[in-house]
């Protein structure tokens, strides 16, 4: 037998029998003798009254049969609820879904069935049936008949739910009589809600009018937010059980307050050392003297639980009706503030957001950059004000129609947010005008970047309604307190510069001030000196020697790039190269390098030494450009002969830390090779070891940062001495960066690492120099003269 189809509405359905409060009641006369009389009338031998809960069918009334519940699976009666007629069943050995019921094929072998649904307030709640051991047929007749026996049940009913609606009425009155007080108090908390008062205030009113005029009492009001609750008043509970219970996830046997909420039913717990519901908590609730709880859920209009309402005792203790109706009546308040402050939260967020786009609007918007003016003025930092507007977009509108351009803005509105940071704003003042306030401005080039990065976002097709819409947008850019220091200068002078980024071409960005134009013009200067660079030969290299740390030979040495400018001299690499990332002209740089290096490599390994090895930095950048990847230099290796044990691989942990399957690839093809794989930097990133596990590494470079200030008692003495047994252990070759003096020298040395670069050593020497030392130490070798560490040849610097 299949359990029956539930119903749509089964969960209201079943919170209406809920309300009925007839569930696990005793037996009733004038139930009784509706079933005694459907078993005469239909000449039936058993007949039954029974109410399906959501797990269980639940009987009030049996005729010739003992039962109480069963499990709603393989109840018959689940089937009559979802059905508006009568529901029969002439012989159930003949219907394929009954026939192999276990009340077919045992006791009571059933053989005929007849159910009626029982209704409230249109929910199908319960059923009258009546079933025989033996095949019968049920004429219209009979149905009807049924049908009005089922409608004496139901008037019962419903005279049940007017006698305890009328009772419910009439403690509430002799509640209100009896304390005049406690309605003054809800008459003046109500004003208050009024009055817009802040919620906090008034549900402290509620909890403290109970407290003062019970004083035995403590009571608490908890909101419910995302299947937890949090503390709304609790000012009589010790600071320790409010912060035990912050935040618990609501539940069944979750306490009196988590099991209310989550049943939606009030829980009365009279004793908290005993209670099931209790056994996580027994031990808090003793330190706070808490001996019963009562928790009333607190409902809105439309029967969803916003938080509780409970009263605590410091011993046992039951309820009498007096304090049930009290409780009810406050949790009852409670709601009606917390829904008025719903609403108002309500009203404000459609004061000051976008309805479209839910970005803020112009108010908030104000008020935002207000803000961080101030904050930029006590830190001085500064406020970057972006005035976006987006090409064309009423030919698109007049074009495709209003509901592609409002899911044009909708889709513009999330791209613009997931180019900036959380603490920056991004709101929308009207048609298609943006403002984007960047707070905390510290440089000019992530200002420069965000900008990018949004027309960089925006430019990208939408797909939108069947429509594949291509946009762009323009951006004028001002600056705080550059140039001005107001919200309306601000505003005016980054939409007079938006004006400028659509006269010089649209899809493009523009600064108001001159001293950010000329920031601009520097670097766009910069970036063309770079393009020059790199076509002119005015790039060169240097390499610094790696020393073996044992022997003191010279086999290894990393190449480091220099630019010589024909006007500005020797620019550091730290002033070109994370320009170069930005701008996608590292690759081409990276690419000159390793041609270099292997024309350097080839020529020194055939003259000098035949072992040497030359590291190269990488970029993550060249990993993952679809077009200029990096494993095109596997062929360049081949075309030119390299021999891939020629050239090292440096990458550093920033590339690891975003690396996909793709990267990880990519490195392997490498390592196959023969190309040998060193993690720079390392023990400066966030998990460097589980690198070392999934990725293929054959050097650790050690950071200098280490190296600098380690002595014989220090942390990074230990630091080191860690990654170096656990490179050992894991096969890894360690070189450590940065050696300066004799004592780092000797420490790392005793530790067993195995090469070391530094100043010590050498600093970065030219082609000729490096040159130089390779032949010297090459004479060396020739005459079988083995130096130790301390007598390395050094080149004057």
């Amino acid at each position: 037998m299949k359990p029956a189809p539930r119903p749509d509405n089964d969960s209201m359905r079943v919170n209406a029998l809920h309300q009925l409060n007839i569930l696990d009641t005793k037996a009733e006369e004038r139930f009784d003798r509706i079933t005694r009389l459907a078993a005469h009338t239909f000449e039936c031998q058993f007949s039954s009254i029974s109410f399906i809960d959501s797990e269980r069918q639940w009987y009030k009334s049996v005729f010739n049969f003992d039962a109480t519940e069963l499990s709603r699976d393989i109840s018959f009666c689940a089937y009559t609820i979802t059905n508006n007629d009568v529901f029969v069943i002439n012989d159930t050995h003949k219907d394929d879904n009954f026939k192999d019921s276990e009340f077919v094929t045992e006791a009571p072998l059933m053989r005929f069935y007849a159910g009626i649904k029982i209704s409230i307030n249109n929910y199908h709640v319960g059923s009258l049936c009546v079933f025989d051991t033996a095949p019968k047929q049920f004429s219209s007749t009979d149905k009807r008949a049924l049908q009005d026996l089922a409608s004496m049940v139901e008037s019962e009913l419903q005279k049940e739910v007017l006698t305890q609606a009328a009772e419910a009425m009439k403690r509430y009155q002799e509640q209100l009589d009896k304390t005049q007080k406690l309605t003054g108090v809800r008459n003046t908390i109500l004003e208050k809600i009024v009055n817009a008062e802040s919620l906090h205030s008034v549900l402290l009113d509620i909890v403290q009018a109970i407290e003062s005029e019970y004083h035995n009492q403590k009571c608490s009001i908890l909101l419910l937010k995302d299947n937890c609750l949090y503390s709304g008043a609790a000012p009589s509970l010790p600071d320790f059980y409010n912060q035990a219970i912050e935040g618990i996830e609501i539940g069944l046997g979750q306490g009196s307050c988590g099991t209310a909420a989550f049943t939606g039913k009030r829980i009365i717990v009279e004793d908290i050392s005993t209670h099931p519901y209790w056994a996580a908590w027994v031990e808090l609730a003793t330190q706070a003297k808490l001996g019963a709880c009562w928790s009333q859920p607190i409902k809105a209009a439309n029967g969803r639980v916003l938080g509780t309402f409970a009263i605590y005792h410091p011993k046992a203790a039951t309820p009498t009706k007096d304090e049930l109706a009290r409780i009810e009546m406050f949790a009852n308040v409670a709601s009606i503030a917390i829904e008025r402050q719903k609403s108002s939260d309500l009203i404000w967020h459609q004061a000051n957001f976008d309805e479209l786009t839910q970005l803020p609007n112009r108010n908030i918007m104000g008020e935002h950059l207000k803000k961080a003016l101030e904050a930029a003025k006590r830190n001085k930092t500064q406020v970057a004000v972006m005035f976006l507007d987006l090409d064309n977009f009423k030919d698109i509108n007049d074009t495709l129609g209003h509901g592609v351009g409002d899911a044009l803005l909708i889709d513009c509105a999330k791209r613009i947010s997931g180019c900036v940071r959380h603490k920056d704003t991004v709101a929308r003042l009207g048609g298609d005008e943006f403002v984007i306030i960047l707070n905390d401005i510290t440089e000019f080039s992530g200002l420069e970047k965000t900008a990018q990065k949004i027309l960089k976002a925006i430019e990208q097709p939408y797909h939108l309604q069947s429509e594949i819409v291509h946009s762009s947008a323009s951006i004028g850019i001002t600056i705080y307190p550059d140039d001005a220091e107001d919200v309306a200068s601000l505003l005016k002078n980054a939409d007079q510069a938006m004006y400028g980024a659509k006269a010089i071409g649209k899809n493009n960005y523009h600064y108001y001030t001159k001293s950010m134009r000329n920031a601009a013009l520097k670097r766009m200067t910069l970036i063309t000196d770079l393009r020059h660079a790199i076509e002119h030969d005015e790039l060169f290299l240097v390499y610094q020697p790696i020393v073996n740390m044992t022997n003191g030979r010279i086999n290894k040495a990393e190449a480091l790039i220099r630019w010589q400018h024909p006007t500005r001299g020797v620019i550091s690499p730290d002033d070109f190269i994370p320009i170069a990332e930005e701008t996608g002209l590292i690759i081409d740089i990276s690419n000159w390098v390793f041609d270099r290096v292997c024309r350097d490599a080839m020529i020194w390994r055939k003259t000098l030494c035949p072992d040497l090895q030359l590291s190269i930095n990488t970029s993550p950048i060249h990993y993952t450009d679809p077009d200029r990847c990096i494993t095109q230099w596997l062929e360049r290796m081949l075309v030119s002969r390299t021999p891939p044990q020629a050239i090292t691989l440096e990458i550093t942990e920033n590339l690891l830390m975003d690396a996909n399957a793709s990267v990880s690839n990519k490195l392997f093809q490498f390592r196959q090779a023969g190309v040998d794989i060193a993690l720079d930097d390392f023990g400066t990133g966030y998990s460097s070891i589980s690198y070392l596990k999934k990725y293929p590494t054959d050097f650790l470079k050690i950071d200098k940062s280490f190296v600098h200030s380690m002595s014989e008692v220090s942390n990074d003495k230990v630091l080191c001495e860690a990654i170096i047994v656990m490179a050992k252990k894991l096969g890894i070759e360690v070189i450590a960066e940065g050696i300066e003096t004799e004592e780092q020298h000797y420490i790392l040395q005793k530790m067993g690492c195995e090469y070391g670069q530094g100043y010590l050593f050498f600093k970065p020497l030219k082609y000729e120099d490096f040159n130089a030392l390779l032949e010297k130490s090459a004479s060396t070798i020739d005459k079988s003269t083995m130096r130790s560490s301390c007598d390395i040849p050094r080149l004057p610097t």
